[in-house]
Order: structure tokens, then sequence, then C-alpha cells
């Protein structure tokens, strides 16, 4: 796990993902967005109730508690104990503790998933992200998704470069009372390319976010046989 993840985790852990629990909660709860992304995971699943699903990294529970509450079975998880507990107090059903980076998934699940969904994780550089779709290829069962957003490098062409690769800035959020900066890593159609080879084929593709609608690339990713 790289550096830049575990500062993202050291800030979350020291009051940062309080502060974005109190944000979707009482001040800017992004209803519309939540709302887009459970219509397009019903869509990729053709409205089949009988997958499981799995959320990597699911913060809030949002879009666990969208797609539990319309019949759908979904493991909500995070590494993050407060997003974990706001998980739990929501009413989600199945909370699992977990780190696709650092654990081992057959110590945590004794399934393999339908649908894995990893969504707004803009602090994976390209070593973790490739970690992620190891880790989501061998959940998977055969012919299972993956559902994964990225923010879109060709919008940030100032960027700066790590040694492996990675397209990044380190942010201060002037919306957040935390001021930390933050690591939002970005990637090119070439990067995904080159993460998903051998293991997946795009299913569906397409931009959303920001005034020109291309903030981040948004992807259902079907996997092959190798």
């Amino acid at each position: 796990m790289s550096e830049h993840n575990i500062k993202t985790i050291e800030m979350y852990n020291s009051g940062g993902a309080l502060e974005y629990i109190q944000q979707q909660n009482e001040i800017n709860p992004e209803t519309e967005k939540w709302e887009r992304l459970f219509n397009y995971v019903e869509e990729q699943l053709a409205k089949d109730k009988k997958k499981r699903i799995i959320e990597f990294g699911s913060g809030c529970g949002q879009l666990a508690i969208m797609l539990q509450s319309a019949g759908y079975d979904i493991t909500a998880t995070d590494t993050v104990d407060d997003f974990l507990k706001e998980q739990k107090r929501i009413g989600i059903n199945q909370v699992k503790k977990y780190n696709f980076l650092l654990d081992d998934y057959n110590n945590i699940f004794d399934f393999k998933a339908d649908l894995i969904v990893s969504w707004r994780n803009p602090h994976l550089d390209m070593d973790d992200m490739q970690r992620l779709f190891d880790v989501a290829y061998n959940a998977l069962t055969d012919n299972g998704l993956l559902i994964i957003n990225f923010q879109n490098a060709d919008v940030h062409p100032n960027a700066n470069l790590l040694p492996n690769g990675t397209k990044y800035d380190y942010k201060i959020l002037e919306d957040k009372k935390t001021k930390e900066k933050r690591f939002f890593a970005y990637f090119s159609k070439e990067d995904i390319e080159y993460l998903r080879k051998d293991l997946f084929e795009i299913n569906e593709y397409h931009n959303e976010g920001g005034k020109e609608q291309k903030n981040w690339h948004v992807l259902t990713l079907r996997k092959t046989k190798k």
C-alpha cells in the first residue's frame, strides 16, 4: 500500500471520516449523484437481484443502503472504523472491515462476488490500483463485473508524476475543516488499458462530472478468462 494511501487513511482516522459523514448527512448529501450511481448499477446488473455484490470502500454507505433497500445482496466494506460504524448505524446488514490492498480476500469472504463496486477511490496510485484489479479479478465469479471510476488525467494536464507513472496532486480542500493535503491520482485511457489487460474487457464506458462532464472515467468491466 502506497505512502499516499496510508496518509489518506490516517487523515480519515484522525477526524476526516467524521467530517465527511457529517457533510453527507447534514450539509451536502449528494442525493442525485448516489441515485444516478444506483440506477447505473441496476442497469449493468439488468436488475438481477440474485447477484451478490461487494463494495470496496463504502464510506458512509449511501450506495449500499440503496441497493439493500431495493432487495440486492450487498456487503459494504471499509478500513476506517468511523465509516464502518456509520454503515451499521444506517442499517446495512452486511458490513466487513476489509482493506483490499492488505487483507487476504479469502480470510474475509467465503464466496465470490458477481459484482464488485469501487467508487470514488481517488487516493490509489498506479500500484495500488493494479492491486485492486488483481484482487477484484480473483474475487469475482466467471464473467463477474467490476464497476469503477477514475479521475480523468486529461482534465489535469499540469499534474505531477510519480516514478511509477501515476499522475497526481496534493490538494487542500477549502470546503473541509480538515486542512491536511489530500492525495488525488489521475488516470488516462491508456492507463486504464494497461490496468485491465488480460483481466477485464470493457462492458460500458462513459465520462461524467464537472462542467464539461469529463472529470471522471466510469467503467463497467467484465472478467475475462486468462
